[in-house]
């Protein structure tokens, strides 16, 4: 992918507002870097304790945290980030991302009203900004959806202050707030750029995958480096350069062209579809992934738990479900076949606690080059 740099500082900020983005800015990759906390953050809680509710937590907190950073991606699609004054808010609202990853630990354990306000914070930056300079349709979307998305900061923070019940009701409303501003999306949409989205969608997974590999200095860096954790390493790189090729064998370009050739008054439903939902599922794929690793590495010549068998073959499944469901959705090539490698990664997940991880590492690595191998380009 290439990665177009932000615009010369020449340009006056009110001519500059509202032009819509090409490729992706490097103000937007600097935003990333708080991206990499949150998935650390995540992977690093579930690998203390790799329980089912820890998992739920995590996965629910992941949905919330994706809606509100995936809504930074809409907002540049529609509005480069090319000013001075929209950078130092840009910078504002990576430093409140930056909170909020720090607080997830926290958030987990029921004490939320920090991440629930730098939540609310984040909400309010981004719906001025679209209100500012995404044009007037974006601008009467966001009159309705920025109160939705400060108010799911709003629950979160007050599930901090009660328990019982009333915390859990409070924690799952925001997955319903979600779901209405969606549906507000969807009933005035957005003429999405398909060359900026998919661009800068990828290149998100490409910074997921990247944390899968921290997760493995994290797991060997208190622990003597002996030959189990080199090979474990060496067969981690396999199996994170195996999913990145599975995302990347072409698909990128083709979901380009795809996901520009549907009608404008769809698009926003695809996206939605395509790109919050499909791409959710992979990173909560590499979250549980990361955590597996950071368990598996520690003495990898030795079979994994159970929990951590299946925490990094449900990891590489959930991946594949994910990334098989984009493809079928996008028409991008057929997808049965990483179904297929999504139950075979399962398999290897009921017999991990059986053979040493190394094994267990070099068995997912194996099923997702197959699952690669078998998948012939269609002819044009």
């Amino acid at each position: 992918m290439r990665i177009r740099g932000d615009a010369a500082g020449s340009t006056s900020e009110v001519a500059a507002a509202g032009r819509r983005a090409t490729r992706v800015t490097t103000v937007e990759l600097l935003f990333d870097l708080v991206f990499v906390v949150t998935i650390a953050q995540l992977a690093t809680v579930v690998s203390h304790d790799p329980g089912w509710e820890s998992v739920a937590r995590a996965g629910l907190l992941l949905v919330v945290v994706w809606w509100m950073y995936d809504a930074f991606a809409w907002l540049t699609n529609q509005a480069t980030p090319d000013t001075r004054a929209v950078r130092l808010l840009f910078i504002a609202a990576m430093a409140a991302f930056l909170v909020l990853s720090l607080a997830i630990p926290d958030a987990l354990e029921g004490a939320s009203v920090l991440f629930g306000a730098a939540y609310a914070v984040i909400a309010l930056v981004h719906g001025g900004l679209f209100i500012a300079l995404g044009g007037v349709t974006s601008a009467r979307v966001m009159l309705r959806v920025m109160p939705i998305n400060v108010g799911i900061g709003a629950l979160i923070g007050v599930a901090g202050l009660v328990e019982g019940p009333a915390h859990t009701v409070l924690l799952l409303a925001p997955l319903v707030l979600i779901a209405v501003a969606a549906g507000i999306a969807m009933r005035s949409p957005f003429d999405l750029v398909a060359e900026h989205f998919v661009e800068r969608h990828g290149l998100l997974v490409v910074i997921a995958l990247g944390e899968s590999v921290v997760s493995v200095g994290a797991g060997v860096g208190a622990h003597d480096l002996g030959a189990g954790s080199v090979l474990g390493a060496v067969l981690v790189v396999g199996v994170i350069a195996a999913l990145w090729w599975c995302y990347f064998s072409g698909d990128d370009e083709r979901a380009t062209l795809a996901f520009g050739a549907v009608e404008p008054r769809r698009r926003t439903a695809a996206a939605l579809r395509a790109f919050f939902v499909d791409h959710l599922l992979m990173l909560f794929g590499l979250v549980l992934l990361g955590a597996g690793l950071h368990l598996a590495v520690e003495d990898a010549l030795h079979p994994p738990t159970v929990a951590t068998g299946w925490l990094i073959a449900a990891g590489v499944a959930l991946f594949l479900v994910g990334d098989a469901d984009y493809r079928r959705y996008l028409g991008l090539g057929a997808w049965w076949f990483r179904a297929g490698g999504a139950a075979a990664a399962l398999l290897v997940g009921a017999l991990a606690s059986l053979v040493p991880s190394v094994v267990v590492l070099a068995a997912l690595g194996l099923v997702v080059v197959a699952t690669i191998a078998v998948d012939r380009p269609r002819p044009e």
